[in-house]
């Protein structure tokens, strides 16, 4: 099994931290904000940018080989 490295070196830790995290961060602000009937909105979108990065992940893996 590959070793991972959680350093800022690493370009998926670095991706993670600047789409996925700020993403989680606000929806669960948006989450408190917003009516019950406009969640779905901030559950899609951060649906959307979630699955983004794992295409992402996977064709920057498969590049790598």
């Amino acid at each position: 099994m590959e070793r991972f490295e959680i350093t800022f070196r690493n370009p998926v830790v670095r991706v993670w931290f600047y789409t996925v995290f700020p993403t989680i961060l606000a929806s669960i602000l948006l989450l408190l904000i917003f009516p019950i009937e406009y969640q779905y909105i901030v559950l899609n979108i951060e649906a959307f940018i979630i699955i983004a990065f794992w295409v992402w992940n996977f064709i920057y893996k498969k590049k790598q080989q």
